[in-house]
């Protein structure tokens, strides 16, 4: 590697192409990759990490030095495992758990927390809490920090506005050896996970400040998901960068709605209406999101249809997750939340599993059973209830009828997106990197709403909490079509602030004050 390293930090805002030019990067630094050095890539969902493999493999095997996966998965293979024995901060055997070890709160909890921690990783059991402090205690070896700089050619950091306090300590660490080639990706704007320790400013935007700048500066400044016209409302909102519209295929020049409703139900239903209306939506969407804070907002309409096209594969997919509820031990209303996965990204494991046992109908039950783990990430619990039914049987019956089923109802290939899914109902955190053609967003009071429109880049850039950035992840999902709501009646200031950032308003404002002139005319 040349003497001097370019280090750079890529700000990539939503719709960027951002994964496309990471992947190129990648591609690019893998050829120049000597078999004895890694190319790592850290990630911060396994989905993010599966998206990532998917299209750097494509048909190919990826070579055996280059890594993809979380930071947790990192630091345990390239730090802990190899060096943990050795200093004596690790046993033999080595157990990873999401135990969480909770002390009632004083003045020595944290201390008394490491202890315990501590405690346990040298009987072999390490929590997803303590990785990090035990990565760094091993760095402190000059030995073990040099071996371990020198063995990590290129460190790609995606997301890397999600990172911690203590990962970005171990980033730097590799940045300071110089031996490390590192590229940082991520947005500011969509930093929505939380962040440790609020007194300090985040590292993303720390980086970007001139003064004593250590990256290269590099903004990926064309959207290419969204219309115009929700492009030119989400520039509002960016504290780093103002995209350029880039999405040509999308001809619609759709307004931004705020629907003046307070119900939810009348809010879905004027969703409905405007998403069927050519007046609001040029072309009818295919695909929509509900997006909220708090994921019972919608509470029963989440079920409801609202006379748009039902779901094919629902039959399907409900008798999956009937068996995978049994299968796993989980409540099948709690599925999604404990295996971490949105909506959509459930029902493509589902269809996946059931082109597994159709493509598979020789294997072997238990092989298919093991197969359910390694589809969902997550273990079966086998001793913590009583099965009141001969489990192997059940399973048996299940495999079966999903064979059969495929043929009487010809079900065929299920790749197809449009297929999986209409509607999806999800948080603003869970819809973060995903897209849809129409998006309704609703604010549970006019304060929350009021943050998520703040223009103020300055206030924006230095907020300590999230409040203000959920609105640009969720204002950025949409194709062609961005309705926003409020469960509380706004004040006249705030739908001049909507007019401002030229927002209908549905009902149209006018039409309203004609209609309540009109009444009071006829009452007097």
């Amino acid at each position: 590697m040349n003497e001097k390293i370019d280090n750079t930090l890529i700000i990539a805002a939503a719709g960027s192409g951002k994964t496309t030019e990471l992947i190129r990067l990648i591609k690019h630094k893998t050829e120049e990759l000597p078999d004895n050095k890694i190319l790592a890539v850290i990630t911060y969902t396994n989905a993010a990490t599966n998206e990532i493999v998917d299209r750097l493999g494509g048909n190919t095997t990826i070579q055996s030095n280059v890594f993809i996966g979380t930071i947790h998965s990192f630091l345990i293979r390239f730090l802990i495992k190899p060096y943990g024995k050795i200093l004596g901060l690790i046993s033999d055997e080595l157990i990873i758990s999401d135990y969480k070890i909770e002390l009632e709160e004083s003045k020595d909890s944290f201390v008394a927390k490491a202890i315990i921690e501590a405690q346990l990783s040298k009987k072999g059991i390490v929590t997803y809490d303590y990785i990090e402090t035990l990565a760094k205690k091993i760095l402190k070896d000059e030995n073990v920090k040099e071996r371990f700089c020198s063995r990590i050619q290129y460190l790609f950091v995606d997301e890397f506005q999600d990172s911690s306090k203590g990962q970005f300590e171990i980033i730097e660490k590799l940045r300071k050896e110089k031996r490390t080639q590192i590229i940082l990706v991520g947005d500011p704007e969509q930093r929505i996970m939380g962040f440790k320790n609020r007194i300090i400013t985040h590292p993303i935007d720390e980086l970007q400040k001139p003064n004593g700048r250590k990256y290269i500066l590099k903004r990926l400044e064309n959207n290419h998901r969204s219309s115009e016209t929700i492009v030119r409302f989400i520039n509002n909102f960016h504290s780093s960068i103002e995209q350029n519209w880039a999405n040509t295929d999308i001809e619609s020049k759709n307004e931004i709605i705020f629907i003046t409703s307070t119900e939810v139900k009348n809010i879905l239903s004027e969703f409905n209406i405007i998403c069927e209306d050519e007046n609001y939506a040029q072309i009818r969407p295919k695909t929509r999101f509900f997006l909220a804070f708090e994921n019972n907002l919608y509470g029963e309409f989440r079920s409801t249809s609202f006379n748009h096209k039902t779901k094919e594969n629902e039959p399907l997919i409900s008798s999956i997750l009937d068996f995978l509820s049994a299968f796993f031990n989980v409540r099948k209303s709690s599925f999604s939340e404990t295996l971490s996965l949105d909506e959509i990204e459930l029902r493509k494991k589902c269809l996946l599993l059931f082109n597994t046992i159709n493509q598979n109908q020789q294997t072997n039950l238990e092989e298919i059973l093991l197969s359910i783990e390694e589809i969902f990430n997550y273990k079966r619990a086998i001793n913590e209830a009583k099965v009141q039914f001969d489990f192997k049987e059940k399973a048996r019956v299940f495999v079966e009828s999903l064979t059969v089923r495929k043929s009487a109802n010809n079900i065929g290939d299920c790749s197809s997106e449009s297929k999986m899914y209409q509607d999806s109902f999800l948080t603003i955190h869970k819809s973060k990197g995903l897209q849809a053609d129409a998006v309704l967003v609703v604010a549970k009071t006019e304060k929350d709403l009021l943050k998520w429109l703040e223009e103020d880049k300055d206030k924006r850039l230095n907020s300590n909490q999230d409040t203000c950035r959920l609105g640009y992840v969720a204002f950025s999902r949409p194709r062609e079509l961005l309705c926003i709501a409020c469960l509380e009646p706004v004040g006249r200031e705030t739908e001049q602030l909507l007019q401002n950032l030229k927002v209908n308003l549905y009902p149209v404002l006018e039409k309203i004050e004609t209609q309540q002139l009109e009444l009071e005319l006829v009452f007097s």
